[in-house]
């Protein structure tokens, strides 16, 4: 029964690949001077992994990575891909709010990717 066990683990993470942002959660991280101008918060804005369209800014990573964990397993096995702009546009407070969150998701295992938006598509990196 063991050896049965041991053989099923071994074939199940052979069929697991590395995540993918198509099947993970796509975020923007809204800059909060910008956000302001029309009268919003800055922070995390969320893609609906279903639906694929904008959905809710959450201000703080804790707020992120509960609505994160109400995902499917599907998308939490591909984990969380940030999409950033200029860094010079990010306050030193949302640079610390992007930290908290790779410390937080780094404590869980979530895997997590950023990118300038200006190396798309291919500069993804793992956040540190």
């Amino acid at each position: 029964m063991r050896a049965l066990l041991i053989l099923l683990v071994t074939a199940s993470t052979m069929f697991v690949g590395a995540p993918t942002r198509q099947d993970g959660l796509s975020i923007h991280m809204l800059p909060d001077r910008v956000a302001k101008i029309g009268g919003e918060h800055g922070g995390f804005t969320v893609t609906d992994p279903a639906t694929r369209a904008s959905g809710a800014t959450y201000a703080e990573p804790k707020e992120l990575l509960a609505y994160f964990q109400r995902l499917p397993m599907s998308v939490q096995l591909n984990g969380i891909w940030i999409v950033t702009t200029d860094p010079s546009a990010y306050a030193e407070s949302e640079k610390g709010k992007l930290k908290a969150l790779a410390t937080l998701c780094g404590e869980k295992k979530i895997p997590v990717f950023i990118c300038r938006a200006s190396e798309l598509p291919k500069g993804w990196k793992p956040l540190e």
